[in-house]
């Protein structure tokens, strides 16, 4: 993967995150498509959990799968990693790497909360 960070970044970004979470904890949750009959799991944070749940209620059944995630490496960089696709987005880039990365760092926060990573 792209990201490299540094013992002191980790510890830095594991601080911040803690902060984070004192506001809006880190969830992992699945939204199920009424239409399409499948679902996806994802990390993200309460709030924007509750988000996507009001503007997506026609659409999208939503059920927390994991509540109030530990802090960890991986949940850093998956931040990162969410973080660098959230900007290249910013700027209309279509960043494969960003992609690949949040897809990595996501499946490694589900099986160190022991849910089965899906098979790509």
């Amino acid at each position: 993967m792209a990201i490299k960070l540094d013992p002191d970044q980790i510890k830095v970004l594991k601080a911040q995150l803690s902060e984070a979470n004192k506001n809006s904890h880190f969830v992992i949750i699945e939204a199920f498509s009424k239409e399409e009959h499948s679902g996806v799991r994802m990390v993200t944070d309460w709030d924007n959990y509750l988000n996507m749940r009001t503007s997506n209620k026609d659409n999208l059944q939503f059920q927390i799968i994991r509540d109030i995630l530990p802090i960890t490496d991986n949940l850093v960089y998956w931040a990162v990693a969410q973080q660098n696709l959230h900007v290249a987005t910013q700027k209309g880039e279509q960043n494969e790497q960003a992609i690949d990365d949040l897809a990595y760092y996501t499946n490694k926060v589900m099986e160190e909360n022991k849910l089965k990573v899906k098979e790509e």
